[in-house]
């Protein structure tokens, strides 16, 4: 989880939008078709997943998607199965490009994805163990930027701090020793911050 500090992007803003911003579990199937259709990756994740549906006014304007991350080595001192990625996020491009402005004036974005991170993140923990409660306690969230598409702003204004970079290479191997393939997309060319 991001380190904890009394800055948070939900308490600078109004307490409006932070009431007007909810998060619903949602069912799968479903959060993985609009992720396919809408994500720019057009793709969603395999293994144990945590998909959230994100409320504005009580209307879905996005999905998030927590899943364990792709890897099987030791990340920052923490082990895979006790890490969650924030792998998907996506909203409606009509509530992510809205403005607000502040009472001095100031133009400022309407904060709904960090506002909906937060609060993902207040709960994950608990919603994952009550949908897996045999599997590992997880003790820290991890999120990838995508260079080619964005910049982490997002992730930031959420109180996550950037760890390093990755990527610029396919990796593992086409076939797994264990039977199978890995498919090779062409984003995991992207660097990833």
């Amino acid at each position: 989880m991001p380190e904890e500090t009394t800055h948070s992007p939900c308490k600078e803003m109004s307490k409006k939008l932070r009431e007007r911003v909810s998060l619903q579990i949602a069912d799968l199937k479903e959060a993985t078709r609009v992720i396919v259709e809408k994500h720019y990756l057009h793709r969603g994740r395999t293994m144990a997943q945590m998909p959230y549906w994100i409320l504005l006014d009580g209307e879905r304007v996005g999905v998030m998607l927590f899943a364990y991350p792709r890897m099987s080595v030791t990340f920052h001192g923490y082990r895979p199965m006790n890490l969650l990625e924030l792998a998907r996020l996506w909203i409606d491009p009509i509530v992510q490009d809205r403005k607000i402005v502040d009472s001095q004036g100031k133009k400022h974005a309407f904060a709904v994805a960090s506002c909906a991170i937060g609060n993902a993140l207040r709960r994950v923990r608990q919603d994952w163990h009550a949908k897996y409660p045999h599997l590992p306690e997880v003790q820290a969230v991890v999120s990838w930027a995508d260079a080619e598409h964005h910049e982490g702003i997002i992730y930031r204004a959420a109180n996550f701090r950037q760890a390093g970079k990755s990527g610029g290479t396919f990796h593992g191997k086409a076939r797994r020793i264990n039977g199978g393939t890995d498919k090779l997309n062409r984003d995991y060319l992207h660097i990833k911050l």
